[in-house]
């Protein structure tokens, strides 16, 4: 394969990716200032992954994103696109009413992992970036992620995980940590204040599956100094508000009981 050749395929596997990053899709105006590319070639790239069924386009929104038979390739894939794309309405809602940074996380065997993401639009915030791993025994999004395991998985976790602390306030005490994760459970939320980073606060609450299983949550990270306790409070109504709305979106249904 020619030098060419690999150049043209790192580039329109470059556009696949963006497509990758931002459930709702890009229009072409939007691919070419993320992409650095001309219009013309971006736009051959996307007539190109189109026609191989790659990229679908939505004629009405005038958008494309990734194609179904991309998805189709491997299950989990098709599953977590299924899920941002579903989810995605209440994790915009969730930061226009926080004006906060707002993720949605899963887990992946012995990490949360940030499937989607919408930054502040303040000069100070949190960054939760697409793909970040981040250990299970730390922040809100990973107890609320503990907190959907049995009993018997959670204690198994907790007789092997090496709780090894982030920053001075990680949770290493498994006793402690397990309390955290009960209270989770009970309450239908989960706070962390600097344990991943040093001054930065985050609230998550659940999404459940149509069984009532915790499948995902949602967070809200800020800075800690603009958090005080009538703030948090409010942090904390806001992102149940929105995991309650996701978990209607892709189950019909609201929080469990």
């Amino acid at each position: 394969m020619s030098t060419d050749t690999i150049a043209v395929l790192e580039r329109a596997l470059g556009v696949m990716r963006l497509l990758a990053l931002r459930p709702e899709g890009y229009s072409v105006p939007e691919l070419v200032a993320e992409s650095g590319m001309s219009k013309s070639t971006v736009r051959r790239f996307l007539q190109a992954l189109t026609k191989q069924g790659f990229v679908d386009f939505d004629g009405e929104r005038q958008r494309y994103t990734l194609g179904m038979l991309l998805l189709g390739l491997a299950t989990g894939i098709s599953q977590h696109n299924v899920l941002a794309v579903a989810v995605h309405p209440a994790l915009e809602s969730l930061q226009r009413s926080t004006n906060e940074t707002v993720a949605l996380w899963l887990r992946v065997r012995l990490s949360a992992l940030c499937l989607s993401s919408i930054e502040s639009t303040q000069f100070v915030r949190t960054v939760s970036p697409i793909g970040r791993s981040i250990p299970l025994y730390a922040s809100a999004h990973s107890k609320l992620l503990l907190a959907g395991l049995t009993e018997q998985e959670l204690g198994d976790y907790l007789d092997t995980a090496e709780l090894v602390p982030l920053t001075s306030a990680t949770i290493t005490d498994r006793t402690l940590l397990r309390a955290e994760v009960a209270r989770a459970r009970e309450v239908g939320f989960a706070v962390s204040h600097g344990e991943v980073n040093d001054d930065v606060t985050g609230v998550a609450a659940p999404v459940f599956d149509p069984a009532g299983r915790i499948i995902a949550c949602l967070s809200a990270t800020a800075p800690s100094h603009r958090v005080d306790d009538k703030r948090l409070d409010q942090l904390c109504a806001d992102v149940q508000t929105a995991a309650a709305e996701a978990t209607r979106r892709i189950s019909g249904s609201g929080v469990r009981d």
